[in-house]
Parts: structure tokens; C-alpha cells; sequence
């Protein structure tokens, strides 16, 4: 089956699923934070040299320690490649520029995925481009659970119209951010690297949890 004719059934399969579904996982949604669900109640306070948090970064700085999964942690340095194999660097030239980055991660077998994917530029992406909101999406899996390559991001980008950043991890380097395939899984990282929110699983299409969050960090002082 080719990559198109594979994502219009993902799709397809995805849209007779009850819209109740919230999450790839037996999991009810959560938030870590505002949004929808119950707080995750796992705290990664770290040991040694990556307990606790940095000091106050001055904007742009990339952190070197305090590194974690959880909110108050830094998040790890990640490059990965898009959909053209160019290596793109979490914490690179853009990072720079951004007031806040919104990191979803997604699975081409997962339903709730394909169902925040088709929202996702309308409702986050160009919602927020003006506020400097830089939106990274990683594929971790295709549809038949297989290792995501070039080929099938560009048709994942061009199936659902996606104008963020889109990368690959054949690897799951990012499944340290989403235990127990809880998927797809949502991060705001702010500017100095630090994690600002999280949360597991598909609340509807207006996104709510991502986009009332985001608006309460953007209305900050």
C-alpha cells in the first residue's frame, strides 16, 4: 500500500472512531498543568548535577544542566531530521527567536493523532505564529508501526495541510515525553528551555489545554 493510500485509511479509521477517544493509551487525557484531565502526580526532581533548576537564563541562552521530562525541568538538546533529512536543531537558530515552543508528538497508527494533526495550523500554528509561538511536530512511528522516513512526513505534511516544523524520530528519542505510548503528547517549552506545561491525549478540536495555556503565558508580565 503506498504512503498516501496508508494515511487516507489512518485517517479514514481515525474519523469513525468514537469522538470520545481522547489518547492512543487506556488513559483518560491529562494535563499537567491548566487544561483538561488531572495533574500528573510523577514529580522528576532529578539528582546531582541535574537537580533543581537554572538560574535566570538571559533570552536565547541554551541551558546545560537541570535537565528532565518534567515542568520546571530543562528540555533535553534534540536535533532530528525533517521531512527533506535536513538536520534541525531544537535549540538552534530559531530557538532564538521564539516566545514559546509548542512540541507535539504524534504516531501515524494513532487516531487521536491524525485528529489533533488536522486542527493543529489553524487552531496553534498560525493562531500564534504573531505572538512568536514556534510549533514542532515529531513522528515517531508510521501507521504500520514502522520507523518514519522522509516519504511519509512529506505526505503527513501535505495530507493535513501542516505548516509547522515537522520532524522524524525513527529512534523515539522522545519517548522519555510520552511513557506508556500516551499519545499524541504536548509540550510548551518557554525561552530559556525550561518546560512550561504538558499534556497526554486529544481534548477536542479546539485544543483547549494547548491554546489556554498558551494564553495565559503570552498575557504574562
Amino acid at each position: 500500500m503506498t504512503t498516501m493510500n496508508q494515511l487516507k485509511l489512518a485517517l479514514a479509521l481515525a474519523l469513525l472512531a468514537p469522538l470520545a477517544v481522547a489518547g492512543c493509551d487506556s488513559d483518560d487525557p491529562v494535563a499537567t498543568d491548566s487544561g483538561t484531565g488531572t495533574p500528573d502526580a510523577a514529580a522528576d526532581t532529578g539528582t546531582g548535577d541535574d537537580a533543581g533548576s537554572d538560574a535566570a537564563l538571559p533570552g536565547c541562552a541554551v541551558p546545560t544542566a537541570s535537565f528532565g521530562t518534567e515542568i520546571g525541568r530543562n528540555f533535553e538538546p534534540l536535533t532530528l531530521a525533517d521531512c527533506d533529512g535536513v538536520d534541525y536543531d531544537f535549540y538552534g537558530a530559531d530557538f532564538c527567536d521564539t516566545s514559546f515552543t509548542v512540541v507535539s508528538i504524534a504516531a501515524g497508527w494513532c487516531g487521536p493523532c491524525i485528529m489533533e494533526s488536522r486542527v493543529l495550523t489553524d487552531a496553534i500554528t498560525e493562531a500564534y505564529r504573531a505572538d512568536g509561538v514556534r510549533v514542532i511536530q515529531i513522528l515517531t512511528q508510521t501507521d504500520t508501526y514502522g520507523a518514519p522516513d522522509g516519504a511519509y512526513c512529506s505526505e503527513w505534511v501535505s495530507t493535513f495541510g501542516l505548516t509547522n516544523i515537522e520532524l522524524i524520530d525513527p529512534a523515539q528519542f522522545t519517548g522519555i515525553y510520552f511513557p506508556g505510548n500516551a499519545l499524541p503528547a504536548a509540550l510548551i517549552v518557554d525561552s530559556t528551555g525550561q518546560i512550561v506545561y504538558r499534556e497526554y491525549g486529544y481534548a477536542g478540536a479546539d485544543l483547549a489545554g494547548l491554546t489556554a495555556k498558551l494564553d495565559q503565558l503570552l498575557a504574562a508580565p
